[in-house]
């Protein structure tokens, strides 16, 4: 059999995984419970991304009102050190995808799924947060762009198989907070901001 045509039947589960994942998202109940109690289940998500990503000592802090979840959302002060963090886990999930997939049929799906996660949350917003006063665009973009990530990073855990090697992977945590509703906005100091 020819390597390229093997090669390309390798990668197809991937993709194809990859592709029901973008489906997906415009089921995900993006903003549903935010500002309510943070339950156990939502504690236990935060708890698993600050410690999988090495921040046993960051706690889940639940974000009370819209006006200060755009606030964390647009501070300059994210912890440096987490921003780092995922991004080492980004460029190691990069790494690992090429070596699943080619990098045009990655990059293919990766495009999907950001397209469908940015319209998906652009809706969300504009129905949840249209008439807030602290929604402007600018918030409007960091709130997009939160999710657009997000699910980025889940798109790169599938094409690279991590999600089922590592369920309790960090970015599978956070995916999921979204995915019940929450918005996990991100580490400031020794807090997992969680509105």
């Amino acid at each position: 059999m020819d390597t390229n045509y093997s090669s390309l039947l390798d990668e197809i589960p991937h993709l194809l995984r990859a592709r029901a994942f973008a489906d997906s998202i415009c089921a995900a109940p993006l903003f549903s419970r935010i500002g309510e109690t943070l339950d156990d289940h939502d504690f236990d998500l935060a708890r698993d991304y600050t410690q999988n990503l090495g921040f046993a000592h960051v706690l889940p802090a639940r974000v009370l009102h819209l006006a200060e979840a755009v606030g964390v959302a647009e501070a300059m002060d994210h912890d440096p050190a987490a921003w780092e963090a995922e991004e080492q886990l980004r460029s190691s999930l990069h790494h690992e995808v090429l070596q699943k997939t080619s990098e045009e049929g990655a990059g293919q799906l990766l495009q999907l799924i950001a397209a469908k996660a940015a319209e998906t949350a652009q809706d969300s917003v504009t129905e949840i947060f249209a008439h807030n006063p602290a929604v402007d665009e600018v918030a409007k973009n960091a709130i997009i762009g939160h999710v657009t990530l997000a699910a980025h990073c889940m798109g790169l855990l599938i094409l690279s198989d991590i999600d089922q090697e590592q369920p309790d992977h960090p970015f599978i945590s956070r995916w999921s907070l979204f995915n019940r509703g929450r918005w996990p906005i991100g580490i400031t100091g020794a807090s997992y901001n969680v509105f």
